[in-house]
């Protein structure tokens, strides 16, 4: 599903971008364009951001000392 129109960026690549490490809107928005003309989209790519942080899971750091 198309997501920006004025970019034609799709929910699948905001979505391979996160899962490649961006973990914002910004970091979205520098790597596809997505949301970064008109800003009606901002929402939406916002909220696929946050569902595929929450769905993907980072390894974590264990601090040993």
């Amino acid at each position: 599903m198309i997501v920006c129109i004025c970019n034609n960026v799709n929910s699948a690549t905001i979505k391979a971008t996160v899962q490649r490490g961006a973990c914002s809107v910004d970091d979205v928005k520098e790597t596809t364009g997505a949301a970064s003309c008109c800003g009606k989209c901002q929402f939406k790519v916002n909220a696929i951001v946050q569902d595929t942080l929450s769905e993907t899971s980072f390894p974590q750091q264990v601090s040993q000392g």
